[in-house]
C-alpha cells in the first residue's frame, strides 16, 4: 500500500509541473476560450475549486467518524475574464495544501472513510484517486487549449 500512496502523491505533485510544461512549450499566454470551450485560466480555476472540495472532504474523513459528503457546489462559473499565471499560482497553492495533508498521514488515516450519497462509502485515498482522475481529464483538456 506504501507504494501506491508514493505514486499518488507523486502524481499529485507532478501536475502542477506537467501545467507549467505546457505553459513554456505553447507560450505563457493560451487563448482564453469561450462560454462553450474553456480556455487554460478557467479550467486552472476550476481545478483550484475540485481541490479545496476534494481537500474538505479528506479533513472530514480524517476528523469525523463516518461522515457524510454532502454534493459538490462549486462556486458560479466566473466566464471569460481570468488571467492564465494568477490561476495557475492559486491552483499551485491549493494543490500544496493537498499534498502537505496528505503527506503527513499514517498509513490507516489513508481508509478513514465518509459516505457520499451517489458514490457510496469513500476513503481518503479514495477520494485521492478521484483527484488524481479529476487532474488528468483536465490536463488533456489544458493540452488542447493551449494549441487552440
Amino acid at each position: 500500500m506504501t507504494d501506491a500512496i508514493g505514486e499518488m502523491l507523486d502524481d499529485l505533485s507532478h501536475t502542477t509541473t506537467r501545467i507549467q510544461e505546457l505553459a513554456e512549450r505553447y507560450g505563457d499566454n493560451p487563448p482564453a476560450g469561450s462560454a462553450d470551450d474553456w480556455g487554460a485560466a478557467r479550467i486552472l480555476r476550476h481545478m483550484a475549486e475540485v481541490e479545496k472540495l476534494y481537500r474538505g472532504r479528506m479533513q472530514l474523513a480524517l476528523t469525523q467518524e463516518t461522515p457524510y459528503f454532502k454534493p459538490g457546489k462549486l462556486p458560479a462559473d466566473p466566464g471569460e475574464g481570468l488571467a492564465f499565471r494568477p490561476e495557475l499560482e492559486a491552483f499551485a497553492i491549493e494543490r500544496g495544501e493537498t499534498i502537505s495533508l496528505l503527506m503527513n498521514l499514517a498509513l490507516k488515516d489513508w481508509e478513514r472513510t465518509g459516505i457520499h450519497d451517489q458514490r457510496g462509502e469513500l476513503s481518503v485515498e479514495d477520494i485521492t484517486e478521484q483527484l488524481i482522475d479529476h487532474d488528468n481529464a483536465h490536463l488533456a483538456q489544458l493540452a488542447t487549449a493551449f494549441q487552440e
